[in-house]
């Protein structure tokens, strides 16, 4: 029979004061932050979000290029010539030229400014992913502070359980088993709050990559709960929302735009050009005289005689016009689904109430009662705790899950994190 010695106990108190002493100490440090001020420093702070920022400042730069003009061309040519006998000198001769289009200039700054709407778009559309990846990415925070908190309530549970067995068995009034079993069960409990301690940690760090610092991110602690109230609307209130809002839809909108500028641009580059010259010679022959001279010259298109280029143009302005059907469509699609999930989350929701986690937990005080008056083993106490552990984990990941939904729903919508009801209660 294994004899427990006062070595053993002394280790063991020791072990659960230190894991309480790092979790005591991990909160000292603790640096709280709401949802609302995470936020702020998400969209001011994060790296990603500044370099797409730049995108339309890339833009902005290509309207402003877009408005140049053609440069004009001068020429400056010596001669000299050798033929003595005609009595021909040296000679200077000055030329300035320019091409004048037509309508193709115009037509550059339009497409620019098209492509700068494009860049915005596109900007709106990052942002709506972005906002929403951010503020999951609090949630999963919220998740993991809760479950930790789980984790450390069962831990403080069993090890009260193993240390009063500890005393129980050394008196004779349990058996080895029991006393060694509800040892391990401390011990794995202790194990699932480390696990839960690194999760913590984890999702803090991730928290500090979207605010563009992960230095000490590792005490940031979130505050508020996954409870929420938020109600679904009529399915057919979103879709509408969505398709005024929707930022991928002004993008496909924007590309349609584009193509038909780009379209314009084209043919004014098959206009012909117009390329004027003007120029004077000197020539030191005997006597000198000064040459002056003028002309046009016109290009002759035959390039034109291939089709190849309108055609092109013509199918991407059609392709672009499908696209906005297709991302309509893309849009109706995510908000029905976003919907339906939302729905169901909802749904999940109601089967978990306080009442039943009370109730819960008063029968899981019963069970530990009766064991400790040795009506039950050990092994039926910790089946109810399991239970009850189990069951508060299903309804933090049902909290969760709702929460996820209403994000996405917000997602699939097209709103910004800034309209509607916070997923967060503060």
């Amino acid at each position: 029979m294994f004899t427990l010695t006062k070595f053993a106990i002394k280790k063991m108190n020791r072990i659960i004061v230190s894991a309480i002493a790092f979790l005591a100490t991990a909160a000292m440090h603790a640096q709280e932050i709401s949802y609302g001020a995470y936020m702020e420093r998400v969209l001011s702070g994060n790296i990603a979000l500044a370099a797409r920022k730049m995108d339309i400042e890339i833009a902005d730069a290509g309207v402003k290029k877009s408005k140049v003009y053609n440069d004009p061309t001068i020429a400056l040519t010596y001669t000299n010539s050798e033929d003595w006998d005609k009595k021909l000198g040296q000679g200077i001769e000055l030329e300035l030229s320019r091409s004048f289009t037509f309508g193709v200039r115009r037509n550059r700054i339009d497409l620019a400014e098209n492509e700068r709407k494009q860049s915005v778009a596109l900007f709106e559309e990052y942002m709506r992913n972005f906002r929403a990846d951010a503020t999951i990415a609090y949630l999963e925070h919220l998740r993991a502070k809760m479950i930790l908190e789980e984790a450390i309530e069962i831990y403080k549970e069993l090890s009260s359980v193993a240390d009063n067995d500890s005393i129980r068995f050394r008196r004779g009034d349990i058996a080895e088993s029991d006393w060694l079993e509800s040892r391990m069960a401390q011990g794995m409990a202790k194990n699932s709050m480390l696990d839960a301690e690194t999760q913590l940690t984890n999702s803090a760090i991730k928290m500090g990559y979207f605010m563009g610092s992960i230095s000490g991110a590792e005490n940031l602690r979130g505050t508020g709960t996954l409870e929420m109230s938020e109600k679904a609307l009529p399915l057919d209130s979103y879709i509408e929302k969505a398709l005024a809002h929707r930022a991928d839809i002004v993008v496909a909108l924007g590309r349609a735009d584009i193509a038909s500028a780009t379209q314009k641009f084209n043919k004014a580059l098959r206009r012909p050009d117009l390329n004027v010259t003007v120029g004077a010679t000197y020539n030191r022959a005997r006597p000198d005289f000064t040459t002056l001279k003028a002309g046009i010259a016109v290009p002759l298109k035959f390039s034109n005689l291939n089709k190849g280029a309108r055609i092109i143009d013509e199918l991407l302005v059609k392709q672009a016009n499908i696209e906005i059907e297709e991302a309509r469509l893309l849009v109706q699609a995510d908000v029905t689904q976003a919907y339906n999930e939302f729905g169901s989350a909802l749904k999940q929701s109601t089967t978990f109430s306080s009442d039943m986690l009370s109730d819960m937990r008063s029968v899981v005080s019963g069970k530990k009662r009766a064991y400790e008056l040795g009506e039950i083993s050990f092994h039926d106490y910790l089946i109810v705790e399991r239970n009850e552990s189990e069951m508060r984990r299903e309804h933090i990941e049902t909290l969760f899950n709702k929460a996820v939904a209403w994000v996405e729903l917000q997602r699939a919508t097209g709103f910004s994190m800034e309209f509607g009801t916070m997923p967060i209660t503060e």
